[in-house]
């Protein structure tokens, strides 16, 4: 039927299902508006995970989630072209409780929704292809309680340099990296910052510099291979930080 293999189509009578608090992952690219009507009367659910989101859908989905008040986990997922490229844009205000947000897929620029998004505390972004990156960073800077950051493969475009500044990100205490990704700490940035975790990300100083500026590091974990002159320069960039972390490898 030519959807995306991710997620399944669900049943007729969704709706009739009153107290349902997790429903994971729907395929929304068939029959999408009549299973987001049904999703929108289900307002016990915490967790919602779709794909499958189209021009056809996008604003519907939503409009579906801003009435979802008790919703505490979000994901959107539709990779490959073109993703979730405008789809989610407009100004809707989802639910306060929501923590935790993942996007993959294509966006190029962030959604305006997610500035309001106060008590996001974990937000996970794969293949968005992000490109301004600038205006990510602010945005994403001011949630004052997120403390999870998952910066995935593809998340940023490859050509661009993730930037923490000072005074941004003032709760973040974990941090994932993977793929092919720039990211730069710049002096007395995420000072909250205690765990970095490495996944299969290519290491050198210009794709990872200002290691000896977050304070409060304490590990940085490697998953994947990495080479000797990888290893020793990380190994070189921690020894100046302050807090002296320790080095992992899983």
């Amino acid at each position: 039927m030519r959807l995306d293999l991710y997620g399944v189509l669900v049943p007729r009578g969704l709706i009739n299902l009153k107290a349902l608090h997790t429903l994971a992952v729907v395929n929304i690219g068939r029959r999408g508006k009549v299973v987001l009507r049904d999703i929108e009367r289900l307002t016990q659910l915490r967790k919602l995970g779709v794909t499958g989101i189209n021009k056809e859908n996008g604003q519907e989905l939503c409009s579906a989630i801003v009435g979802l008040s008790l919703l505490e986990s979000l994901s959107i997922r539709s990779e490959g072209d073109p993703g979730l490229c405008g789809f989610l844009d407009g100004d809707f205000s989802f639910p306060e409780k929501l923590q935790s947000l993942k996007l993959f897929g294509n966006l190029v620029k962030l959604p305006e929704w997610i500035e309001g998004l106060k008590n996001l505390v974990k937000l996970k972004l794969r293949s968005t292809m992000l490109s301004e990156v600038n205006e990510a960073m602010k945005v994403l800077g001011k949630l004052s309680n997120l403390s999870s950051l998952h910066l995935l493969r593809g998340s940023i475009l490859e050509d661009k340099v993730f930037c923490f500044r000072q005074g941004a990100f003032p709760s973040l205490v974990f941090l994932k990296l993977s793929g092919y990704i720039s990211v730069k700490f710049e002096q007395e940035a995420i000072p909250t910052l205690e765990m970095l975790k490495l996944f299969c990300m290519e290491v050198n100083s210009n794709s990872l510099s200002g290691l000896p500026t977050p304070t409060s590091l304490k590990e940085v974990v490697l998953k994947g291979e990495y080479s000797d002159t990888e290893l020793s320069y990380l190994r070189t960039e921690l020894a100046k930080n302050p807090n002296r972390p320790v080095m992992k490898r899983v």
